[in-house]
């Protein structure tokens, strides 16, 4: 389990199509229940939350460079 998401990974599970995805993740971030940030070509849609719970079990995975 990531602590982030894609717009791919939205668009290769069903959930929308690639325009519809990025519209879901960017109102979902201006709400503040997500973080976006650039990681090369594409944008990371980070779960706060989830990263601190997961960093507080020593769980967290390591972030893509």
């Amino acid at each position: 389990m990531n602590p982030y998401c894609r717009i791919s990974d939205l668009v290769e599970s069903g959930v929308a199509k690639r325009q519809t995805a990025a519209v879901y993740l960017k109102a979902l971030t201006s709400e503040g229940f997500l973080q976006g940030m650039k990681a090369g070509r594409e944008n990371l849609y980070v779960n706060p939350a989830l990263l601190a719970l997961l960093s507080d079990r020593g769980q967290a995975t390591a972030w893509p460079h």
